[in-house]
């Protein structure tokens, strides 16, 4: 593998992590919500979904789950059902706030309810195995492993080395971006008031769910 192959898969790495995909969506939605280190471990998750998926690329795996129309199909209606549910998860908080409001008014009974209100606690395993699934069952991901990966890997070269040198490129470019997300959102949460909060999260619920409702209507092609 020469150096202008591996540049230029760093820079085709790095442009599709900036791209707001279901990751950047969960680790925004995790970070303004419950903080940092929430979006952290689900960055952990997603990366180390990437890492088996090098792995099952390496083993030529990944190829037999594209090839078969039956599997591929089924992780993919699995992958859309769980980008509507975590989309559901994060509108929820906002379809909460307005029927309490319809039902008490913007006064103290309102405050008051939200007060009172159970706060849903996230575990930072949780956020891991969300950002673990939500990577899993997107079968796209697969197919870059499949169908992309491979241009970069030179026949006369050791494939396993040329695939760790990718896996290691690949992690150093995603985990700052994904990090720099949750950051981001977590300091900016700071700044806002619950009902704005509240608003984002649900527009990136909403993201999600167009997200799962588009995978579900693509069609498979083995090649």
């Amino acid at each position: 593998m020469d150096l202008n192959t591996l540049a230029l898969f760093a820079l085709k790495e790095f442009l599709l992590s900036l791209t707001p995909g279901p990751a950047v969506m969960l680790v925004i939605g995790l970070s303004i919500r419950q903080g940092f280190r929430f979006g952290f471990m689900a960055t952990l998750g997603i990366l180390s979904t990437n890492a088996v998926f090098f792995t099952l690329s390496a083993l030529g795996i990944g190829g037999l789950i594209v090839a078969s129309a039956t599997l591929f199909t089924l992780i993919k209606w699995v992958g859309a059902a769980y980008l509507v549910y975590l989309g559901v998860g994060m509108i929820m908080p906002l379809v909460k706030t307005l029927w309490h409001k319809r039902t008490f008014g913007d006064g103290l009974d309102l405050l008051k309810a939200r007060a009172d209100a159970p706060k849903v606690q996230q575990s930072a395993v949780k956020s891991f195995w969300q950002g673990l699934n939500l990577q899993a069952s997107n079968p796209k991901n697969i197919l870059f492993f499949v169908a992309i990966l491979p241009q970069f890997v030179s026949p006369e070269g050791n494939f396993a080395t040329q695939l760790v040198i990718l896996g290691i490129v690949s992690v150093l470019l995603e985990l700052p971006v994904l990090a720099f997300y949750g950051f981001a959102s977590a300091l900016a949460a700071r700044l806002m008031n619950e009902r704005v909060i509240e608003w984002i999260e649900a527009v990136g619920g909403g993201i999600l769910i167009a997200l799962g409702g588009a995978l579900a209507a693509s069609q498979h092609r083995s090649g």
